[in-house]
């Protein structure tokens, strides 16, 4: 079994403006720095065996500033990890998102078939990070692995894996600023613990 412990990047300018990210590659403001910084000092005391992580700056980032108090473990990049590409909805504040709210609520009620117009749907990012996280566990079995990544990210993952049909009527099933345990097993992924505090 291979356990992955899940966690997002830390801020940017553009969450600070809550804009749009979707594959744009933002960097970490301070406050993201420092973040990370805190993060790793709280993860100093857990036995990863390595780091994974979306290869977009913000998440990269943020996996060196945490490895930096774990003791620089060996780092691993794959672009599946990517955040959902929002195509022409991508550097859209959410005040200009609900200007075209109808257009919007139309994709949310599509559940993990939404799609910003020329972007992907979350069934295609739930897909490629499924294909990511197995074909990692099959290398590295029996390891605990830190995962940076991104919001759409984590929610496609605990959103099918509770169950759930990311509907907006759905509670969400993870809070902000915290780490999700998932276990591969053959090979399969299952919710071990969600919103697990740093």
């Amino acid at each position: 079994m291979t356990t992955f412990f899940c966690m997002r990047h830390g801020q940017t300018d553009w969450n600070q403006d809550k804009r749009i990210q979707g594959h744009t590659d933002t960097e970490l403001n301070e406050t993201g720095r420092e973040m990370a910084r805190q993060w790793g000092k709280a993860l100093a005391d857990n036995s990863f065996d390595c780091i994974l992580t979306s290869p977009l700056l913000r998440a990269s980032l943020t996996a060196d500033l945490v490895n930096e108090a774990l003791g620089t473990l060996p780092l691993h990049t794959d672009a599946r990890l990517m955040e959902q590409d929002w195509g022409q909805w991508t550097g859209l504040t959410k005040a200009e998102l609900a200007e075209i709210r109808k257009q919007v609520k139309t994709q949310e009620y599509k559940g993990f078939e939404f799609r910003p117009p020329a972007g992907e749907s979350r069934n295609e990012v739930l897909m490629r990070v499924c294909d990511a996280f197995l074909e990692f566990a099959d290398d590295h079995a029996g390891k605990k692995v830190l995962v940076i990544t991104h919001n759409g990210v984590l929610k496609v993952l605990t959103y099918a894996l509770s169950g759930l049909d990311f509907m907006p009527d759905d509670t969400p099933p993870i809070k902000p600023g915290c780490l999700h345990r998932i276990e591969s097993f053959e090979n399969e992924l299952a919710l071990g613990e969600i919103n697990m505090e740093l």
